[in-house]
């Protein structure tokens, strides 16, 4: 891939993240039926921080007199919950309409950089967040259908996760993503198990397999989008985050008869597509003013 472009390249690492992605959470729903979710963050987190620590242990880790321990704990903290809230989404809902949901994490992270960051939005941004507003709506179809707990846990989950990205903008002013990458592993390690030990089981079987398999593919996910982000510009490559949904339906129709709903694809798409335009147009932002 020498004589190939940076965008191609980044294009691949991005659909290799969206495939590992989508089969992570097919391992999750497959397992989910036997093992508690709970038990499954604690497994993918362990053999997660596993497979990615010969990577990790070569960055140094900063003092303690840095100060900014407790924003590397409460990035931990959140960035399991969402873990916690997706695991759960994923066992009660089609593996789309999951997808879809986490699609708002970028638009709930400008909305909380407002208050927490003190940024500014115009006005390109601001009807970015009332388009995927009405992604929402479209997905969650309020009159049509139960505000299920699986639809509940994917928002919440998007929400910590939206937080999680202003602590990452916020401590990557001063350390590198890899050092910010272990402190999460670090953290998610203790609290992972001690939700896990209130529904502990050990797997079984094959079922040790696909609990490998899970950190295999969380940590080749986890690396593939950093190479990708360090090959192109996030604008340029987020649009195709959306083979994620496509890749989770056809996992979800072959391996556990999902139903496709188009309403899923519509709502999950202008969700996505705000996101990309609310990017873009920061990006233009940030050159007009460099």
């Amino acid at each position: 891939m020498a004589n190939r472009s940076p965008l191609f390249i980044a294009a691949i690492y991005m659909v290799a993240y969206t495939i590992s992605f989508s089969a992570l959470w097919a391992c999750i729903r497959h397992l989910s039926s036997d093992i508690h979710p709970l038990v499954l963050v604690f497994f993918r987190t362990f053999f997660g921080m596993l497979f990615i620590l010969p990577v990790l242990l070569k960055t140094r880790l900063p003092a303690l007199s840095s100060g900014r321990y407790p924003l590397f704990i409460l990035r931990g903290i959140l960035n399991i919950t969402s873990v916690m809230g997706a695991f759960y989404a994923v066992s009660l809902i089609p593996l789309a309409d999951a997808v879809a949901y986490s699609y708002l994490a970028p638009i709930f992270a400008t909305v909380l950089a407002v208050f927490i960051l003190k940024e500014t939005i115009g006005r390109h941004r601001i009807l970015a967040i009332l388009i995927s507003f009405l992604g929402v709506l479209i997905l969650v179809r309020p009159g049509f259908q139960t505000l299920s707990i699986g639809i509940l846990s994917a928002l919440g989950a998007a929400v910590c996760f939206a937080a999680t990205l202003i602590c990452v903008k916020l401590l990557t002013r001063h350390e590198s993503p890899s050092i910010v990458s272990l402190m999460s592993f670090f953290v998610a390690i203790p609290i992972s198990l001690v939700a896990a030990l209130f529904y502990w089981q050990w797997p079984s079987g094959e079922q040790w397999f696909y609990i490998v398999f899970m950190g295999i593919l969380s940590a080749v996910a986890h690396i593939c989008l950093a190479k990708a982000l360090s090959k192109a510009d996030l604008s340029a490559i987020m649009p195709l985050d959306f083979t994620r949904i496509i890749f989770a339906a056809i996992m979800g129709v072959t391996l556990f008869g999902d139903s496709l709903n188009g309403l899923t694809f519509l709502g999950g798409s202008i969700i996505l597509a705000s996101a990309v335009y609310a990017t873009h147009r920061e990006k233009k932002q940030q050159m007009r003013t460099s």
